[in-house]
């Protein structure tokens, strides 16, 4: 009989002050990927996290599940926002110790990017699958070897990634949301770091 592995994925910031989990989360549900865009590596670089989060070709792993499925367990109130430029990403992170938490669009997108910095879990590839692929590889900062983009395209993953989104959409999978209230508004003031 196949051992059956918890479907709760545990999260927590570097120095463990800021602890979270994803409940429930399986492989058919997350979506796990890489991305290379500009954006994701300068949010590594404004927090001075590089080192931790950026692979050698400057690629982020992220694993998205549903913003419902997020749930803070200590530390919410190291929570801090940041946005690269008005309409950007909401890039959250822990600022007791600036480990990045994850990326959401707004309180109408069902989703959260969670950055792997913040997964402490070493079940991940059993609990949210192998990764899938990767996106934005023209901003990588070098050629990616085959072995690392896994087997699915930027074309493949964004029509797979949006398929999702509109069924956890449907679902009513953006409340509860650990990150924006009721009126949509983020629960921190996003701080807007142009560059």
């Amino acid at each position: 009989m196949d051992q059956v592995i918890s479907s709760t994925l545990s999260l927590s910031c570097q120095c463990k002050k800021t602890r979270a989990q994803v409940e429930p989360i399986s492989p058919k549900q997350a979506n796990h990927l890489t991305c290379y865009c500009s954006d994701c590596q300068k949010f590594a670089a404004a927090l001075n996290r590089k080192e931790e989060v950026l692979n050698q070709y400057a690629g982020t792993t992220i694993v998205q599940v549903p913003i419902a499925h997020f749930k803070f367990t200590e530390g919410k109130e190291h929570l801090a926002c940041l946005r690269l430029t008005e309409k950007g990403l909401y890039r959250w992170y822990a600022k007791c110790c600036n480990t990045p938490i994850g990326n959401t669009l707004n309180a109408g997108w069902p989703f959260i990017g969670i950055i792997h910095s913040f997964i402490d879990d070493d079940k991940l590839v059993e609990k949210a699958g192998k990764m899938k692929g990767s996106v934005h590889i023209k901003e990588a900062t070098g050629k990616i070897p085959e072995q690392l983009l896994g087997p699915q395209g930027h074309t493949k993953l964004l029509l797979a990634t949006l398929q999702k989104l509109a069924l956890w959409k449907l679902q009513g999978k953006n409340k509860p949301s650990e990150f924006f209230d009721n009126n949509g508004l983020p629960v921190v003031v996003a701080h807007i770091q142009a560059h």
